[in-house]
């Protein structure tokens, strides 16, 4: 059935690519690609027509479209190459990597790589630093000014409310909890800050100094005395031009004005791509996007502290994992994982799918920007971990928290009161201040997860108990330095850890259509309903998951370069 398909595709675009209309077209010089935005690494499902036609509105650009694009380009061989318009641009830092690498493969093609910023900051020019030459709007600021770490600490703001919140930790680095428990950093929460921002800052000097060819002192310096007008930027090697888009076409023309398309325009002259045939084997592509929560995943309207916007739910993981268990096409999976942890229970109801299905089907996971503490715990049992240089991860601790609402309750004048049974039958009462010997018991349950936690890092990775020791408590890595402590397999992309998935599975090599995404079967996800009563139901269930006693697996604080 694969064959008979493959075939009929590949006779339709074999008739398109000799139409007279296709042959009459002369694909671009160079086609415009947009980057920006936060650039996930898959694209949104597909939707069906209708829906397609009732919001016609193109997806944001993100990094599966954009490979698929400088291959379409590559494979026709026609075009001299892109230009990016770099320009508002959110995306984290290890995505921004798995970027420049993708344009590091499209230059040795032997195509050209242009950027284009416009209001260009730090994170867009590491970007831009992988291209041939870079451009900015005249009149623009080159604001390539550093890192910095900012936490808005709220102890103090939630005591002038009567709130607080009892934090039991493993260790003072496991610190995600900060924010609500301190008025400012602990002394390892700042050091770890600290390290991490420094390799960050290591890898933005290495990307300027090689893109740009300039000393890394120098670079450091140049840093250092930054912001630039777009003409200093240019005298200073920073730029190779600031001039406005119109005049690209002059700039990059070879004896003349170059030709310039939008992809949309583009995309039509240039010739499809043959399929391949598929093996009887794939690989299945399942996702873990967002804070690991019970239940269903979903997307709350508004993004809420520490859980964030987009959630991955425990039973809708759990059921794709099984579905690409179950597949008999499926010979390896890929488990992207794009989670800074959350709900210690769920991180390790996926961890037992990975763990099991993976004795029957290899599992390679690629980290995203984070796959930092339960994101941490899920990959551990993988037969082989990929990330990135400047993924984070590790964290590998848990933390516990007691709201505590006694003090509010006071200044409303409200006096709860209760009929026990039960020593501890108050234990997890936000209404009360929790007594010694209930944070004593609080705590035994934490060094329980922990001890598992650790005991799942240990077996997973071929650990002893002592060298985890020393990375664990709560301590948070960057992708390159977990690979050096052996948290990590490799430093690669998507196409590495598909590769060695592929191997894995035995597919053969270089079967670029062997991969599919595996998503939960449609009765694994909620129930489309009414859309303003179902966003009511899903920031309840989410404020209620923050108002509860519960054991977290989540790191500490973000690195921004945000204003």
């Amino acid at each position: 059935m694969n064959l008979l398909v493959d075939t009929l595709i590949n006779l339709v675009r074999l008739l398109r690519n000799a139409s007279s209309r296709a042959l009459r077209r002369r694909p671009p010089d160079f086609v415009w690609l947009p980057v920006t935005g936060p650039l996930p690494e898959l694209g949104p499902p597909r939707l069906s027509f209708l829906r397609r036609r009732l919001d016609p509105r193109p997806s944001p650009p993100n990094l599966e479209d954009i490979r698929s694009r400088l291959d379409r380009i590559l494979t026709d061989g026609r075009p001299r190459g892109v230009i990016l318009r770099v320009e508002n641009l959110d995306a984290g830092w290890a995505s921004l990597e798995e970027l420049r690498r993708e344009l590091h493969r499209f230059r040795s093609g032997g195509k050209k790589v242009v950027a284009y910023l416009v209001d260009p900051d730090t994170r867009s020019y590491y970007l831009a630093t992988a291209a041939d030459e870079i451009f900015a709007t005249p009149l623009s600021t080159l604001n390539v000014i550093g890192l910095r770490a900012r936490v808005n600490f709220l102890k103090d703001t939630l005591s002038l409310a009567g709130l607080r919140t009892e934090v039991v930790a493993v260790s003072p680095y496991k610190s995600a909890y900060g924010t609500v428990s301190r008025s400012d950093f602990s002394p390892e929460a700042r050091e770890q800050t600290e390290r991490l921002l420094d390799r960050r800052f290591d890898e933005l000097v290495a990307a300027v100094s090689g893109g740009r060819g300039l000393p890394p002192e120098e670079v450091r310096n140049l840093i250092n005395q930054a912001p630039y007008i777009a003409s200093e930027a240019v005298r200073n090697g920073l730029l190779d031009g600031a001039l406005y888009e119109d005049e690209l076409s002059q700039r990059l023309g070879d004896g003349g004005p170059a030709r310039l398309a939008e992809w949309g325009e583009a995309g039509k002259a240039l010739r499809l791509s043959y399929r391949r045939r598929k093996g009887h084997k794939v690989v299945g592509l399942v996702s873990i996007s967002g804070t690991i929560t019970r239940g269903s995943s979903r997307k709350l309207p508004i993004p809420l502290p520490l859980l964030g916007r987009e959630q991955a739910g425990s039973d809708s993981v759990v059921a794709a994992l099984r579905a690409a268990e179950k597949s008999r096409h499926i010979g390896a999976i890929l488990l992207h994982v794009e989670s800074p942890g959350g709900d210690a229970l769920a991180s390790d109801l996926i961890w037992r799918e990975v763990k099991r299905i993976d004795a029957k089907k290899p599992v390679v996971v690629l980290m995203g920007n984070a796959a930092a503490s339960g994101g941490y715990y899920v990959s551990a049992p993988a037969s082989r971990v990929f990330a990135r240089k400047n993924t984070i991860t590790g964290s590998i601790g848990v933390i516990l928290t007691r709201p505590v609402a006694a003090n509010l309750l006071d200044k409303l004048k409200v006096n709860p009161v209760t009929v026990e049974r039960g020593a501890r039958s108050n234990l997890l009462d936000p209404r009360r201040e929790p007594t010694p010997d209930e944070l004593d018991a609080l705590n035994e349950q934490l060094q329980s997860f922990y001890r598992e936690f650790k005991d799942r890092v240990e077996k997973g990775r071929n650990l002893s108990p002592q060298s985890l020791e020393e990375v664990a408590g709560g301590r948070v890595w960057t992708g390159g330095e977990a690979l050096e402590l052996g948290l990590v397999d490799a430093i690669g992309g998507f196409r590495d850890a598909l590769d060695e998935a592929r191997r894995l599975a035995g597919i053969t090599e270089g079967a670029s259509d062997a991969l599919v995404k595996v998503t939960p079967p449609r009765g694994a996800r909620p129930t489309p309903g009414e859309p303003v009563r179902e966003a009511v139901e899903v920031m309840s269930g989410a404020l209620s998951e923050l108002a509860a006693a519960r054991v977290w697996a989540l790191p500490p604080y973000e690195i921004s370069d945000d204003w």
